[in-house]
């Protein structure tokens, strides 16, 4: 029996038929998944069964079912298919053509004021690659981070510095108050200032937060000393409440300035808090699409 004559040597296309003919457990749904004819899928499996000398599937009423020889295909397949494409991305990175997604979390300041011009300069470049962005608060891009389920980070507040990581830009934050409030007329607050007023917090894990936290500490109060009022859980939503005279807040500058700029609030500075924080860009170490991520990363570095 001639094994690897030109009839019986099946293709890697035929593989993938069948792991998704497995994955569905139907011809007819592998075909409309493939999008491809029932019989095409009939003909990859048929020549797999005559390569392997074994039958790999058994009919039920619900569909097809894998035979015990059929998942021991099943399992090499998909090391296969998945060293494939590991080969096939690598040998993008080399020569430089990244395609696909990057997956990228961000915190509220980077992500909607930071990230969108890079992803927009990067991409005149390389087209072939596209950015699925989410937007939470610096400890969840964390957690998204070391789990896997994103390749970077951007965020202004480092919660774990073992991570490869860049500096994107620098921000202050700044106090804001509502347009006719008090320290609005003084023109200058102090930290006693602030004390004394209703405080509109950010989330807890929230990097602008923890400069907070941090600068307070450095001056020996915490939190707690603050009268804080209500939580949310972004800048958009905090100049939103001091503009409506719910209470004080700090944010970062710069949505700060264009609300003032439109007279939805004022910022006043604060003479004896330092307030002024980094962005960074963090890369994750499990890359679902390394050679994107490192033509990014390596764009960013420019």
């Amino acid at each position: 029996m001639e094994l690897f004559g030109e009839s019986m040597d099946p293709k890697i296309s035929y593989f993938e038929t069948f792991i998704i003919a497995s994955k569905t457990k139907s011809f007819s749904k592998a075909a409309k998944k493939l999008g491809v004819t029932q019989g095409t899928v009939s003909n990859h499996i048929s020549t797999l069964e005559k390569y392997f000398d074994t039958q790999l599937f058994i009919r039920t009423p619900e569909g097809v079912e894998l035979t015990p020889e059929g998942e021991i295909v099943y399992e090499k397949a998909s090391i296969m298919l998945e060293l494939m494409e590991s080969a096939k991305q690598h040998i993008k990175s080399i020569h430089e053509y990244p395609e696909g997604i990057i997956k990228i979390a961000a915190s509220t300041t980077p992500g909607e004021h930071i990230l969108p011009s890079i992803i927009m300069d990067y991409k005149r470049e390389y087209r072939d690659v596209d950015f699925d962005m989410e937007i939470t608060d610096s400890k969840k891009c964390f957690k998204l981070l070391e789990n896997g389920n994103v390749d970077i980070i951007a965020v202004g507040h480092l919660y774990n510095k073992d991570y490869e990581h860049l500096i994107i830009g620098k921000d202050r934050l700044v106090l804001i108050v509502p347009p006719n409030h008090r320290l609005a007329n003084k023109g200058i607050a102090t930290l006693s200032d602030i004390m004394k007023e209703d405080y509109i917090d950010r989330e807890e894990g929230s990097g602008t937060r923890e400069i907070l936290i941090k600068a307070l500490n450095e001056k020996g109060y915490s939190m707690m000393d603050l009268n804080i009022v209500m939580r949310l859980g972004s800048n958009s939503s905090v100049i939103t409440a001091v503009s409506e005279g719910d209470g004080i807040s700090i944010v970062s500058e710069i949505p700060a300035k264009k609300a003032s700029e439109a007279g939805l609030i004022k910022i006043i500075p604060i003479e004896d808090l330092d307030l002024t924080r980094y962005l960074y860009m963090v890369k994750g170490k499990k890359l679902k699409n390394p050679s994107a991520v490192k033509s990014f990363w390596d764009f960013l570095e420019e």
